[in-house]
């Protein structure tokens, strides 16, 4: 049953006339007529009888107009409360939720905040490539930041950007290991297991372990931790150079990073840089912002 016929039928009951409800209605008598003529064949019975040069309700159309009122009052309180609730969230904050790991939580969404207006607010969630996926399949995130994609169903990683990556280590450290075998190298490496890479790959920091296995002598969780081990002269690191380029902006002389490059071992040093989403979600304004700030950071 049409909601607005039974409300146009309410209008004729309570006019008893077709003309006067067609006038309030802003349609012709003829259309109304019609639409009353619908509603009478989904019902089954009669609503109206022609009276004189007027009509008139039938028992069983007062009744139907009786109970269709109210309802129809409530479909139309409902539709007020659900507008009043969107305008509620729009003047809101509205809520940026972003998943990733500590070389794009730490390292680059300090800029992005920055050019993000102040009617955001931000959600972040860190998580490896695999869980970052899941996230955004749960719907515990929207954009997933990752230079490791892992293929999930009904998840897209665009890339937009690339990263250069390099073995770093302090100047005097890498003097002293620059003719020594990749395998005789101490590194200090990302303790979280990566699974479901297409390319192999087992670690956070994207190092090819299946073609250049390596020494790894330290193993840590956070990137700062593994950042102290090669300032203290102990191992070097695989990291974005722009990573690299940020620390030694912080720092004295004997502290700073510089890569390795003397070993013919050394990996391609380049990886994508990717937004994921979910298929069905449009880009927006906060993809642009996000992949807008990506490409200026790694670009640095």
């Amino acid at each position: 049953m049409d909601s607005t016929r039974l409300r146009y039928f309410v209008t004729v009951s309570e006019t008893a006339s077709i003309r006067k409800a067609a006038e309030l209605l802003r349609l012709s008598p003829a259309a109304l007529s019609k639409a009353i003529s619908i509603l009478e064949d989904e019902v089954g019975f009669q609503l109206c009888i022609p009276l004189g040069r007027g009509i008139a309700i039938t028992d069983r159309g007062r009744e139907l107009a009786t109970k269709a009122k109210p309802l129809l009052e409530g479909l139309s309180s409902l539709a007020v409360s659900v507008k009043d609730q969107f305008d509620m969230l729009e003047d809101a904050l509205r809520p940026v939720r972003i998943g990733t790991f500590e070389v794009f939580s730490t390292y680059f969404l300090s800029e992005f905040l920055q050019n993000l207006p102040s009617s955001y607010s931000l959600l972040l969630r860190e998580v490896v490539p695999g869980e970052l996926e899941r996230a955004l399949v749960e719907r515990h995130v929207d954009f997933g930041l990752t230079y490791i994609p892992i293929p999930t169903s009904g998840i897209e990683h665009e890339q937009v950007s690339s990263i250069e990556m390099g073995v770093y280590g302090t100047k005097s450290f890498i003097h002293s290991i620059s003719s020594k075998d990749i395998s005789e190298i101490p590194f200090v490496i990302p303790i979280q297991p990566i699974s479901g890479s297409p390319n192999k790959v087992q670690g956070l920091d994207g190092w090819p372990d299946d073609k250049i296995p390596r020494f790894a002598k330290y193993k840590v969780t956070l990137m700062e931790s593994a950042l102290e081990i090669c300032r203290q002269g102990l191992a070097v690191c695989y990291i974005p150079t722009f990573i690299a380029r940020l620390h030694n902006d912080q720092m004295k002389s004997k502290f700073m990073l510089e890569p390795l490059t003397s070993n013919k071992r050394l990996p391609v040093g380049k990886h994508g840089a990717y937004i994921a989403r979910r298929k069905t979600d449009e880009e927006g304004e906060v993809f642009k912002k996000l992949a807008k700030t990506l490409r200026m950071s790694c670009a640095k």
